[in-house]
């Protein structure tokens, strides 16, 4: 064989050559993996593109995870074992409260967050440091989430062709590096969710293989996988119900089938463990809660399905379907039961809000995100991908019977679809289930129509051309492409940092927005280190984790009592909001408000608050302040209108006029000094193309003014004077 090979000319032998590399190319593997890794580097790019304005945190949350990733290197002296191992002994040794956040009283920082994105950001810094890289803690944590988030593309690959076929993988792969709400939470700077969701993925692979094979072992690392999960997201509780409850259905279609159970049992039993040993958590919320129920009733019928199947059993005893829904209905009343004397925890009113959207408490509701979306704007994020998801959906049903993984894949895709009907931040869990299902609907029509267009060909080749069964095909290829070219998923990565931008949504930027980070500077140089700075709870972990100074409230949410005392302060008048803020050692104000200006004849700038357009300041958040305290929210705020333009003003009310956020809001600075509601200076008429109310708002007498943000003085500083009596 040397011998020939040797005999051939270089020619022939580059001929070869090209050949061979040519059958490899063209080789259905190597197409299906070129095609994944494209996905998951074209994901990372996208996910990378706001670097062209430097790297920021991104959001709100990432600033309290990254300062969440520092403490555990601090706690530990710069050994992260040391660090983990500080966070789980608050098991032996609990009390320890940080006054940065939620002051005067402190939050408990293990007690009230979770590990996973601080510890994978803490070791990938620690890794970097021993191989020798200099790099900056805020800036492996501001990759970790979007390296993480890029290789969903890669286990969605793996995970539907586990259940379907590579052709599904390698759609699923490319629908998810596309998807919009994915990319939108997992940019660059993002949170724990772009860490989160590929772990989903993989444990659920890990779950089907271990089901079709019986294995216990494949199912604890399964369960093993999943509890990162439990580590690094609130969102687990869905995974966390999920699987038992296609586990559950299984069990009831098919009640002598063991292999799933045989799986499930260890793999549920692990995640109880993360669960219970997460001091966020605890034992009782992972067995004494009303999540655990669906996971409960999954275990016992599993157990019941292996104790039947068990050598020594009692052969009179049959194990039918309808004995397993009498016990499974028996121990759902003992659960109803246990819940409604109160000996099983209660669901977080989040939760709820998803499960049964009519029961939304204040503090969802008053959370944009947790708004219920329209089907149109759920439309809007995937395109023709929902549609033809839907399809995938209805053709794992036909099967549903027959193989546990397709019945897990209707309940994922089924469950997420009611969830993002009822809360517009779960658009990012629905993401996956609509790439894995629309890649195999995709991957299943293109299969059966190609032969089915050869066959029509064929068979009119002889008569009449035809170019219909051709053109079938192209449009199902062509209508999941729009969803892949979609202009949001490529401006959702063209947008800087909130905190860059403060909060506005823009694309064609040149630092024109700064003003949080102009306040930020000035609040960390110029307000003294153990001063309290009261401001309502969206700004609180960029004020605390950016300048080292106490806040009274931040994102977390985590004591409904102090925010209503914040807004109670906000919203009445300033000897109330003195009371308050003396109570809670409040020393500086923050307040934020992005105001647009527009140039009139003869008068100079003229400032307002759009009524809709995203830009989001407190004025808007006082409507949502009122409905906190219980107030009539139609008592503080109101719409006016510049010609047909609809602009954000205060209420003409005794209770709009006295609010002390308003005078906070409407202060005059030596550059803004005439709001669009104001009457004239020496006319006693408001400007001629503005209608709506004009009330008129005094300047604050108990809070003196010390910084306004630079560029636009969006974000007002002020300091607390107390009067001597």
């Amino acid at each position: 064989m040397g011998r020939e090979v040797g005999q051939l000319s270089p020619k022939a032998l580059a001929i070869r050559a090209l050949a061979e590399f040519l059958d490899i190319v063209s080789s259905p593997s190597f197409i299906a993996a070129a095609t994944v890794a494209s996905s998951v580097v074209v994901a990372l790019l996208l996910r990378l593109a706001p670097m062209r304005w430097g790297i920021y945190l991104n959001e709100f949350d990432p600033f309290y995870e990254y300062y969440l990733a520092k403490t555990l290197l601090e706690k530990g002296n710069g050994n992260l074992i040391g660090g983990i191992a500080w966070w789980f002994s608050w098991w032996f040794n609990r009390g320890e409260v940080d006054k940065l956040f939620w002051a005067p009283h402190g939050r408990d920082l293990r007690a009230s967050s979770q590990l996973g994105a601080p510890l994978f950001s803490a070791a990938a810094y620690e890794l970097l440091r021993l191989f020798g890289f200099n790099a900056r803690l805020y800036v492996v944590h501001a990759f970790v989430p979007a390296v993480g988030a890029a290789s969903a593309s890669l286990f969605a690959y793996l995970l539907a062709k586990e259940v379907w076929d590579s052709s599904a993988g390698v759609l699923a792969s490319v629908f998810l590096a596309c998807s919009w709400p994915f990319i939108y939470r997992t940019n660059l700077g993002a949170k724990h969710e772009g860490l989160a969701i590929p772990f989903a993925l993989a444990s659920i692979t890990l779950l089907v293989q271990a089901a079709r094979r019986g294995s216990m072992l494949r199912g604890a690392l399964a369960g093993l996988v999943m509890g990162l999960v439990v580590l690094s997201w609130g969102g687990f509780l869905y995974f966390w119900n999920l699987i038992p409850l296609a586990v559950m259905l299984w069990l009831l279609l098919n009640p002598r089938a063991t292999n799933v159970a045989r799986a499930f049992l260890p793999f549920i039993a692990v995640v109880d463990a993360f669960i219970a040993a997460m001091p966020r958590f605890g034992p009782r919320y992972a067995f004494a809660s009303s999540a655990a129920v669906v996971p409960w009733l999954a275990t016992g019928a599993s157990a019941l399905v292996l104790l039947h199947r068990m050598p020594g059993a009692a052969p009179n005893v049959r194990l039918t379907a309808r004995r397993v829904v009498v016990l499974v209905v028996a121990a759902a009343a003992l659960l109803a039961a246990a819940w409604w004397t109160r000996l099983l925890a209660a669901l977080p009113g989040r939760i709820l809000a998803v499960i049964l959207p009519v029961l939304r408490e204040v503090g969802v509701t008053t959370v944009a995100e947790h708004a219920v979306p329209t089907w149109s704007s759920v439309f809007r994020d995937y395109g023709f991908l929902v549609p033809f998801s839907a399809v995938g959906a209805l053709l794992s049903g036909l099967r549903y019977r027959k193989r546990f993984e397709d019945l897990l894949m209707l309940v994922f895709w089924a469950s997420a679809a009611y969830a993002v009907a009822s809360m517009a931040r779960l658009t990012l869990l629905f993401s996956p289930a609509v790439a894995l299902l629309a890649g195999y609907a995709v991957s299943e029509l293109a299969g059966g129509l190609a032969p089915l267009a050869e066959e029509k060909a064929r068979a009119r080749r002889a008569q009449q051309p035809s170019e219909l069964p051709a053109i079938a095909v192209a449009v199902v290829l062509a209508l999941p492409l729009t969803a892949v070219a979609n202009v949001s998923a490529i401006s959702a990565t063209h947008q800087p940092a909130l905190i860059l931008s403060s909060s506005v949504p823009v694309l064609d930027y040149n630092y024109e927005y700064t003003d949080w980070l102009s306040a930020l500077e000035w609040i960390k140089a110029n307000v003294p280190q153990n001063a309290v700075i009261a401001t309502w709870w969206d700004y609180g972990y960029w004020i605390s984790v950016n300048t080292g100074r106490n806040t009274t409230c931040d994102n977390a949410t985590i004591d409904s009592n102090q925010i209503r005392k914040i807004a109670t302060a906000f919203l009445s008048s300033e000897e109330v909001a003195l009371r308050i803020f003396k109570e809670l050692d409040v020393s500086y104000v923050v307040v934020f408000e992005p105001f647009l200006k527009a140039q009139l004849p003869g008068v100079g700038y003229v400032y307002f608050s759009p009524a809709y357009g995203g830009l989001g300041g407190d004025l808007a958040k006082s409507y949502q302040m009122a409905r906190w305290i219980g107030a009539d929210p139609n008592k503080y705020v109101s719409v006016g209108y510049i010609d047909s333009f609809p602009v954000l003003v205060p209420a003409d009310t005794p209770e709009a006029r006295n609010a002390t956020l308003y005078h906070l809001l409407f202060v005059k600075t030596p550059s803004r000094q005439l709001f669009v509601f104001e009457k004239l200076p020496f006319y006693g008429m408001t400007v001629a193309n503005y209608r709506g109310p004009s009330p008129e708002i005094p300047p604050p007498r108990y809070f003196k003014l010390v910084y306004a943000s630079q560029p636009n003085e969006w974000v007002l500083v002020f300091k607390v004077e107390y009067p001597e009596s």
